[in-house]
């Protein structure tokens, strides 16, 4: 039977698991936010001066379709469920399309007295490093210039990171490589660029930036901005450098 509400983890449905597995209830979640503030002279009224997104919980409720005489059955699928959940990563739910979060915590629920047949078990899915629903697939743009700009769309309700590539077809060096969009702009100096090699910016699941030509990095020899941010809509990226390169940037949408 397929369910009308339906959760995956890395590709792998929860009800595909076992059929008398029954899916209660998903809530996708919102970031837990901390905000600070400062109060204003007068009286009365605060200032925002801060915001930073915490982490995202995602919560699934499930029940077993097994009488409570089959306690064993009760408990193997418990035990299975949470062999599932625990493992962490790429989780989808089938009503938000094109959408994951990737999870870094599982919660998992203590299984109380499986003669309760009725009872119902609560797994909380938490993504601390990117506390977001992100797009699937990403936005792209390819250009080729040396100096100059390039469009890209970017997805979302928050602000994101942009991953990069930038291949010299130059056929000689290239020493310096600025990127940049908007007022975050990422400097490589004295990169020293090879024909044909190529710089790519890139960000794990952890939604940490790295920077590498080939295998080696040289996330070293960055200064200006800490990352290359993009808020959502239709962005300009700028491109610096001595000689052409083919540049090919992506953005995932993200989404609270």
């Amino acid at each position: 039977m397929i369910l009308s509400r339906r959760v995956a983890l890395n590709g792998q449905q929860l009800d595909e698991l076992d059929e008398r597995i029954v899916i209660r209830s998903i809530n996708p979640g919102v970031p837990n936010e901390t905000l600070s503030e400062t109060q204003r002279m007068g009286g009365a009224g605060s200032r925002l001066t801060g915001q930073h997104w915490n982490s995202l919980d995602v919560i699934v409720v499930y029940a077993i379709n097994v009488p409570k005489t089959d306690m064993e059955t009760r408990r193997n699928i418990f035990d299975m469920v949470n062999a599932w959940a625990k493992a962490g990563g790429w989780l989808t739910i089938n009503y938000m399309p094109g959408k994951r979060a990737y999870i870094d915590k599982t919660l998992l629920p203590a299984s109380g007295d499986l003669w309760q047949w009725t009872n119902e078990f609560t797994i909380t899915f938490r993504a601390y490093n990117v506390p977001f629903w992100q797009d699937e697939e990403a936005q792209k743009a390819v250009k080729q210039l040396s100096n100059g700009t390039m469009n890209v769309h970017v997805n979302g309700t928050e602000r994101t990171v942009l991953n990069a590539s930038l291949k010299n077809v130059s056929g000689q060096s290239i020493k310096d490589i600025s990127i940049g969009c908007g007022k975050y702009t990422l400097k490589f100096s004295g990169i020293n660029l090879g024909a044909s090699a190529t710089l790519v910016i890139s960000h794990g699941t952890d939604g940490l930036l790295t920077a590498k030509v080939g295998s080696t990095s040289v996330y070293s020899k960055i200064t200006g901005a800490d990352d290359l941010y993009a808020d959502p809509g239709d962005r300009t990226v700028s491109i610096t450098a001595t000689r052409a390169l083919e540049v090919t940037v992506e953005s995932y949408g993200r989404y609270v």
